[in-house]
């Protein structure tokens, strides 16, 4: 099984990085690979790297069985392109890796669509990874506005 493991560019996730990575040490089946931006946990049983350019971010989602992410718009709307698996867990604002609610406000939204799958706690993850492999990715849950939401996103990234 091939994971790939992001956590987006703007803040540390310690939480969801170093739990990967026990997981990971615990399955030689899985190869591990965790784009992990200022987090300050090393990884020291899969590849990270701080930051991707955009080509390696899509090349390694493309790669990947299964994607887990925190709860970010950008990887939802990469997993529905790609048909990908997500295994979300939002940042909590309590345990100062997030500055507001939002992650959890986006998860419930988020939650019971198809191919998201969204964990509460770090201990659900190595279930709902083994759960999920296999299944059928992220769906295109909001086709008359997808093209345009993600032509927008990618104007403002590239202008």
């Amino acid at each position: 099984m091939k994971l790939f493991v992001t956590v987006g560019s703007m803040l540390p996730f310690d939480r969801l990085v170093r739990t990967i990575d026990d997981f990971v040490a615990a399955r030689p089946d899985i190869e591990a690979f965790a784009q992990i931006g200022d987090t300050r946990h090393r990884p020291a049983h899969m590849e990270s790297r701080q930051m991707m350019t955009p080509a390696e971010y899509r090349s390694m989602f493309e790669q990947a069985d299964v994607v887990v992410s925190h709860v970010g718009i950008g990887t939802v709307i990469t997993a529905s392109e790609l048909c990908k698996p997500l295994v979300m867990l939002p940042r909590q604002m309590e345990l100062q890796e997030v500055t507001s609610r939002h992650q959890q406000a986006t998860a419930r939204w988020l939650a019971g669509r198809p191919g998201v799958h969204i964990v509460e706690t770090e201990t659900e993850l190595a279930a709902k990874i083994d759960e999920v492999v296999g299944s059928h990715g992220v769906g295109d849950f909001e086709s008359d506005t997808r093209i345009a939401l993600v032509r927008a996103v990618r104007e403002f990234i590239f202008a």
